[in-house]
């Protein structure tokens, strides 16, 4: 029998690097130690495109929950880690309400490239909740990432003109002279930025924004039908985050709901 299978897709770019995509699946009744082998193999030959962009994907049934206490997962982490593969994917991907388990992983060999990552759990399509990465391909773009992207900026701030102006005046019209009747030379400096950094969060104070969801229209459902789509998505989603019998009760009656209305429209 099979114990795992494994898929490439090499897309060719020019003057840019090209991008393969490798994919794996393993039933949980394969045997997991000879998957460790095929995988061992496969990862060799895989190293020698090292320099391209790899995005390694697939379901394992191996929970990476379990590093540490499971000697499966352990080994399997430690290949990837080995050939230089980092996981993207931290949340549990099939979830019942007796388990979740992080069993499809997302690993890739250019971390400075990824952008976001994580899974969808607005979608019933599986029991496996989807999962996804986006990853900047284009040089140019990547470049500028690693330039401008310095840790520790804090975004969400009202800079522009007026405030700009505002504090220029409020520093001019500050008493430094509290630093100068300080002795030690790290009490003025400690003093001095203390004083700076509180000016500096009074005129340019910071600003958080709430990210709206973007309502999609659909014209072509009626109303009634598309509430239905709507409550039973929010049963889901409730589910996903706390799945116990009476949350997972609730979804699926509603589920059954949902199917009813769509054969009475049809």
């Amino acid at each position: 029998p099979k114990a795992g299978e494994f898929r490439t897709i090499e897309i060719q770019r020019e003057q840019e690097k090209n991008i393969i995509i490798c994919n794996y699946c393993r039933s949980p009744s394969n045997n997991s130690s000879l998957f460790m082998n095929i995988l061992e193999d496969f990862l060799v030959k895989v190293n020698r495109h090292r320099n391209k962009i790899i995005p390694f994907l697939g379901d394992s049934n191996i929970n990476l929950i379990d590093y540490g206490s499971s000697d499966h997962c352990t080994e399997f982490m430690d290949k990837m880690n080995e050939h230089s593969f980092a996981q993207l994917i931290s949340h549990p991907t099939r979830i019942t309400d007796h388990s979740a388990t992080l069993i499809d992983h997302i690993f890739t060999n250019v971390c400075h490239n990824v952008t976001r990552s994580g899974i969808i759990s607005d979608s019933d399509m599986s029991d496996h909740l989807a999962t996804f990465t986006c990853l900047l391909t284009d040089r140019d773009k990547i470049a500028k990432k690693l330039t401008f992207e310095v840790p520790g900026n804090t975004p969400g701030r009202v800079i522009n003109n007026d405030t700009t102006n505002t504090f220029k005046t409020n520093i001019e019209l500050t008493d430094w002279n509290f630093v100068l009747d300080l002795d030690d030379a790290e009490e003025k400096l400690n003093a001095f930025l203390n004083k700076y950094e509180a000016l500096y969060n009074e005129f340019f104070p910071k600003k958080s924004k709430k990210r709206l969801r973007r309502s999609v229209s659909k014209p072509w459902m009626l109303k009634w039908l598309e509430c239905a789509f709507h409550r039973k998505n929010l049963l889901y989603h409730k589910f996903v985050k706390f799945p116990t019998l009476e949350n997972k009760s609730k979804y699926t009656r509603m589920k059954k709901k949902k199917v009813l209305c769509v054969d009475t429209t049809a």
